[in-house]
């Protein structure tokens, strides 16, 4: 979320300053690293205090609360109990034929009892149960895979929405102070229209000066309300219960772009999701291609009648059948060629978007620090003394809003820039698919 314009009045540098001026200039951008008010987006003091939430609990709480995973929870349970069926072997068969034996003898016929039992045991293809369960067990692992980055995501979609809101909350302090501000310059326009050193244009132009800053407190109030909505619907809650955050807008550490594709390559979830799913497709293969070797079933029987006992051991095995199988083959073949080049494609995609992202954040820190602590000094000196000087009548109403307009636009442009350090960092991190601050380049000690 980028702010076009962020007007703010002169006696906020101070509280600001000792943040900005302990980086140097030309070197690292300097951080907002303000703690912002918790009553900051509030049109009203909220009945009840609310505690402000930290990123690492909104963080925690947006994955104890999230339905997708639980979902996936239960599919890990569902692809273990897949996993046991692959590891159980199948049981013995026991067969029963009773029936009646029809005897002639000489020039009459009885009958007597006669029944046969057999007992057999299937015995699968050697390497056919081994497959079936490295199967399972992989679907066990892919899960898990989808739940560490289902974790990742929603982190870095809450991380996202939280510096939003944090740099919403910021602004609306800022606006507030404008609107004091003009308030001032209201009242000292009126009583130097009043006393006969100015003309009604100065008090009509303050009277502008305080309309322009209440519309743009409320347009503030409402970026809160947006990002407010967005994160309490990340967190499981009421979108619109009260909700403020409490952190700072630090740049992340740099890190070289080859360290972060690496990173993104060896790290990124979706990468080692798909990276799975084609060495499952591949023992889906084998598997379609042992599908034609026969399975085969062995064990004794025993023919019972009162004359005779024949007791005897069988085999039972599938015929061969040239056809059968091919098209479970032709499947599993285009199946793994398919996520093979899906793995291409995302690596890819990543590697674009993690350069991408790179770069942007790089021109961001670039564009921040070109604010130095020096000129953000000499600056707020220049709108002081035309403070003072108009105060006085010392100066024109000319000059003052000169000053006070290229003082405003500059801390405004020097603001969009902090929210804009902090956008492209969320933005990398989520193309990377690790936090930025936990990886580091091989070589770097």
């Amino acid at each position: 979320m980028i702010y076009s314009k962020i007007f703010i009045p002169p006696l906020i540098l101070g509280s600001v300053w000792p943040a900005v001026s302990s980086a140097r200039a030309g070197a690292e951008p300097p951080p907002f690293a303000a703690p912002v008010s918790p009553r900051d987006g509030n049109p009203e003091p909220t009945p009840t205090a609310v505690r402000p939430l930290s990123l690492a609990a909104a963080i925690a709480e947006a994955v104890a609360q999230s339905p997708a995973l639980r979902v996936i929870e239960a599919d890990i349970d569902s692809a273990r109990g897949d996993t046991l069926t692959a590891q159980t072997k199948p049981s013995p068969e026991l067969f029963f034929a009773p029936g009646l034996k029809r005897v002639r003898e000489g020039d009459g016929t009885h009958h007597e009892f006669k029944g046969t039992i057999a007992l057999t045991q299937q015995f699968v293809f050697p390497g056919k149960r081994e497959l079936l369960i490295s199967i399972a067990e992989r679907n066990v692992e892919l899960r898990k895979l989808g739940i560490e980055g289902l974790r990742f995501q929603l982190a870095a979609a809450v991380r996202k929405t939280f510096y939003e809101l944090l740099a919403a909350q910021g602004v609306v302090s800022l606006r507030r102070q404008q609107l004091e501000s003009a308030q001032t310059f209201q009242q000292a326009a009126t009583k130097r229209a009043a006393s006969g050193y100015a003309s009604d244009f100065e008090a009509v132009k303050s009277q502008g000066d305080v309309i322009n800053a209440k519309k743009m407190l409320t347009a503030a109030q409402g970026e809160i309300a947006s990002a407010r909505v967005e994160l309490n619907s990340l967190l499981g809650r009421d979108p619109s219960a009260p909700l403020e955050v409490d952190g700072t807008l630090d740049a992340p550490p740099e890190r070289p772009l080859a360290d972060l594709l690496a990173a993104a390559l060896a790290e990124n979830p979706s990468l080692r999701v798909q990276a799975m799913q084609a060495e499952i497709a591949g023992l889906s293969l084998r598997k379609a291609r042992l599908a034609r070797k026969p399975e085969f079933s062995v064990g004794p029987s025993l023919e019972y009648s009162k004359s005779e006992q024949v007791l005897s051991l069988g085999a039972t095995v599938s015929l061969p059948n040239k056809n059968y199988g091919r098209g479970e083959i032709l499947t599993a073949t285009a199946e793994q060629r398919k996520v093979l080049a899906e793995t291409e494609r995302l690596r890819r995609e990543i590697t674009g978007a993690v350069a991408k992202a790179a770069t942007q954040l790089t021109t961001a820190r670039n564009q921040l620090a070109l604010y130095s602590p020096a000129y953000l000094e000499q600056l707020k000196a220049v709108v002081e003394q035309a403070e003072k000087s108009y105060a006085q009548n010392a100066t024109s109403l000319l000059i003052y809003l000169d000053a006070k307009r290229t003082y405003f636009d500059t801390l405004a442009d020097y603001y969009e820039a902090v929210a804009s350090v902090a956008t492209h960092r969320a933005e990398l991190e989520s193309a990377v698919g690790v936090p930025l601050e936990l990886k580091s380049s091989p070589s770097t000690p």
